[in-house]
């Protein structure tokens, strides 16, 4: 008896110790704060009554944009974010019910007839195994709740880095649509020439249509040019979250240019062993699997009750005494369960070794494509670019003194935009490279960006090169 007047207190210190270190904002802060030291940009909650157009957006969008500002107006703008926060609201959800126990059952029971005492009985239990594993559960739960923050954590610097995709490839499509309406215009000023001097017979039937020929295929180009503006502008409006699809922006005419140095090897491996997501991720997993070995053991035991109650014979003799029910292990032992939470531990331990052995892989990959997406940057830039450049004037030149026609300058012409457009997709594979080795060392996962210019349209706009 004295044993059973002290279980609500104990059960009422179980409970407070289980709520009371249950972060009341569910996480967001630390979450931010992790975003925020990567990536310097400011994530918070709205309530579903405010998501409406923000003035921060329109001001930002006044302005021409740059892949930090694109971010930062999908932070505030995006409901994809608020789904992702969402998720600590479920997950804290989780750790309250893993730091409570179920509600005791209070039991009454009445019989008649009775003389001279209408007699009765009054139950009250509780789940033993219950009040035994709240502890573990209670870690249990907290081990899940952060590692539940870390992936959390992790979608929201992807969803940045899906920004930053969009962005670039944006960017890069309204440069190429420019690039192929100068060498549609090169294009259809050539076979405009070609007409006439064939009605003239100045040239041959074979002449013109190698011109009429170049003139299609560039037709072509600037409609595949205008389409993948379509796409790009399309993505990057669902990406920054806007609702008015008319909405203008502005973005630079060039790309920005590569910084003047890049990380080093050592640099990047000592930022990976801080920041990568995916390593302290498995490592909480493990730790969760472990939890859950001893609580799986226990729970073999199945249900057990314990109660105390109270009963009224119908001679008026009361009798107060506690009670317990177990089941007997005849036909499942808990088994299943053990072998479960073990296997989940094992492959939580595998896993984790896992992402430690494909880090180091995943950035010096990343590392390598940086480098090569870079100089083929620099050459376009240096060398190629300036020849063309410069293939352009001598032809000019050569066409004054009267020693080539004009197809070849224009055919020149052409040939100086081809390299720009080849430019424009150099530089898009840069910051693509850049954006996935920021993936690479937060551990989000490497993506193969797409580029602005698919393989079909490299190969139709170079089909034409050398028909004159």
């Amino acid at each position: 008896m004295t044993r059973t007047l002290y279980l609500p207190a104990a059960l009422a210190v179980l409970l407070l110790g289980g709520c009371a270190s249950v972060a009341p904002d569910a996480g967001i802060s630390e979450v931010a704060q992790r975003v925020n030291e990567r990536t310097a940009q400011v994530i918070e909650v709205r309530p579903q009554s405010s998501m409406k157009d923000d003035p921060r957006v329109a001001a930002m969008l006044r302005e021409e944009l740059d892949a930090d500002t694109a971010v930062a107006i999908a932070m505030i703008n995006n409901p994809r974010l608020q789904v992702i926060l969402a998720e600590l609201g479920i997950a804290r959800a989780d750790l309250i019910e893993a730091s409570t126990i179920s509600n005791p059952i209070l039991e009454l029971e009445t019989r008649s007839p009775g003389d001279p005492f209408k007699p009765y009985e009054i139950t009250l239990a509780q789940s033993l195994v219950e009040l035994i594993q709240l502890p573990r559960r209670r870690r249990l739960g907290r081990a899940v709740f952060e590692a539940e923050k870390l992936r959390v954590s992790s979608e929201v610097l992807g969803f940045a880095s899906d920004v930053r995709e969009a962005y670039f490839g944006l960017l890069a499509a309204e440069q190429n649509f420019a690039a192929s309406e100068t060498i549609a215009e090169a294009a259809i000023a050539s076979a405009g020439l070609a007409i006439r001097q064939h009605a003239a017979g100045n040239i041959t039937d074979l002449d013109l249509e190698n011109e009429q020929a170049v003139y299609e295929e560039a037709k072509l180009n600037l409609a595949e040019a205008d389409e993948m503006l379509t796409l790009r502008r399309e993505a990057f409006i669902r990406a920054m979250g806007l609702r008015d699809a008319e909405m203008e922006w502005t973005l630079p005419d060039e790309f920005p240019q590569p910084p003047e140095v890049e990380m080093s090897d050592e640099e990047l491996a000592t930022l990976a062993l801080s920041r990568r997501l995916d390593i302290a991720l498995a490592q909480r997993e493990v730790e969760v699997a472990e939890r859950g070995i001893p609580i799986s053991r226990l729970e073999s035991l199945g249900e057990i009750v314990v109660d105390v109650h109270r009963e009224r014979e119908p001679d008026g003799t009361k009798t107060t005494g506690p009670g317990i029910e177990f089941p007997i292990p005849i036909f499942n032992s808990g088994r299943a369960a053990r072998n479960r939470a073990e296997a989940e531990y094992l492959r939580a331990r595998h896993q984790l070794a896992l992402v430690s052995a494909n880090a180091t892989s995943e950035i010096r990959a990343a590392r390598k494509s940086l480098a090569v997406s870079r100089a083929r940057v620099e050459y376009y830039r240096d060398v190629l670019l300036p020849r063309r450049a410069r293939i352009v004037e001598l032809t000019k030149l050569e066409q004054n003194s009267m020693l080539i026609g004009v197809y070849q300058v224009l055919e020149a012409r052409q040939n100086e935009e081809q390299a720009r457009r080849e430019y424009i997709e150099a530089q898009l594979a840069y910051w693509s490279a850049r954006n996935n080795l920021e993936r690479a060392l937060n551990g989000t996962g490497v993506t193969q960006f797409e580029s602005a210019m698919g393989s079909g349209e490299r190969s139709s706009s170079t089909a034409g090169r050398g028909d004159h």
